[in-house]
């Protein structure tokens, strides 16, 4: 260890450019992973932050719930079917407020639809009264917001319940059934139900009663909460394109690690061959250069991430995004070993070193 701290002195020019270069990748790399997290929870976060557990859809809607398009009643035959504790029509719209598209679910209050809980404020309970996900214009959970004249009451803020990246506002289908007809001139509309949104008994398994409601009902297909999730447009091609990205980074940061350490090696061929023939075991000049890996690394790794989150706070606003603290962990944990294995490149080369080496000719002796 003393070795390697040493040389790390020595040379302290050439590893902080290593480390600076492992940095940039490892800043990157969790700026993506932010962003990629922050796109993801836009497009599903109305259906990972409901109570519901299961999903009714059109059956030829493929799954898409703007798509979907059910007839009056689907709720109450689902709700018949066994394991079901609560079935609830849901419908999806896009208003104008303040001149920006806000996304609107129509959903009853205490429904399987709306969010479990409030992060600020408090659930809707009442007809004209609204919960917030994302800022829409009205500052906090007690704003008044404008519905093509309907006025909503936003009691509350959930934090990670929008809609298709927008904006989003839950509020109960006669006040967006009001809110709808007075943008259509006032006539009267009925409000068509998209999806229904189901709770299961406590004892019911989701993918169960999903499969029991598609047997049941006719012209439904019914899917438990993950796969909902999976087939929302375009969150797998979110998830697809930024995993290229973060294969291409891990790959780099284990290419730099390996040519860097590697090169070095190469120079310090000579002081090598002469340490072991002095009597150095292999694993005493082993150690040091991985205990530079883990040095430079954990160093770069530190630098990068935490840089990486004072962008984000810095531009919170912008990006909407934070870094998990998982994540976090996750992909270090990763870099970390990728290093590690990119230092074996020069291990392999190290342990065919021999002591007789140093009285060859150009061996050191």
């Amino acid at each position: 260890m003393f070795l390697a701290l040493a040389e790390i002195r020595r040379s302290l020019g050439r590893f902080a450019l290593l480390g600076a270069a492992i940095g940039l990748l490892v800043l990157l790399l969790l700026f993506f992973q932010a962003v990629a997290g922050s796109l993801t929870q836009g497009l599903t976060g109305a259906f990972e932050s409901a109570a519901a557990q299961v999903w009714v859809y059109d059956d030829t809607s493929s799954l898409n719930p703007q798509a979907s398009v059910l007839p009056d009643g689907t709720a109450e035959q689902v709700v018949e079917v066994d394991g079901v504790a609560a079935a609830a029509p849901v419908t999806y719209t896009v208003f104008e407020a303040d001149d920006e598209p806000i996304a609107v679910v129509a959903a009853d209050p205490d429904t399987p639809a709306m969010p479990a809980d409030a992060t600020e404020g408090r659930l809707p309970d009442a007809d004209g009264e609204g919960l917030g996900a994302g800022s829409f214009g009205t500052p906090g959970p007690s704003g008044t917001l404008d519905l093509a004249g309907t006025q909503v009451d936003v009691v509350g803020q959930s934090d990670g319940a929008t809609f298709n990246i927008l904006p989003t506002v839950y509020a109960s289908r006669a006040t967006v059934t009001e809110a709808t007809s007075a943008r259509a001139g006032g006539a009267p509309i009925t409000l068509p139900v998209n999806v229904v949104a189901v709770t299961v008994d406590e004892d019911a398994d989701a993918v169960d009663v999903a499969a029991a409601i598609t047997d049941a009902v006719a012209g439904v297909e019914a899917v438990d909460r993950d796969e909902a999730i999976a087939n929302l447009p375009g969150a797998g091609t979110i998830t697809r394109s930024f995993s290229i990205l973060y294969i291409l980074l891990y790959l780099v940061v284990a290419i730099v690690t390996a040519v860097f350490f590697q090169i070095l090696t190469v120079q310090k061929r000579d002081a090598l061959v002469l340490l072991r023939a002095v009597g150095a075991k292999p694993r005493d000049l082993v150690v040091p250069v991985l205990a530079q890996v883990v040095v430079v690394v954990g160093v770069a790794i530190a630098v990068g991430s935490g840089t990486a989150a004072g962008l984000l706070a810095a531009a919170q606003e912008v990006f909407g995004s934070t870094l998990d603290p998982a994540t976090v962990a996750a992909s270090s944990a990763a870099i970390l070993v990728l290093g590690l294995l990119a230092g074996l490149w020069s291990v392999q080369r190290i342990l065919r070193i021999e002591p007789v080496e140093a009285v060859r000719e150009g061996g050191g002796l």
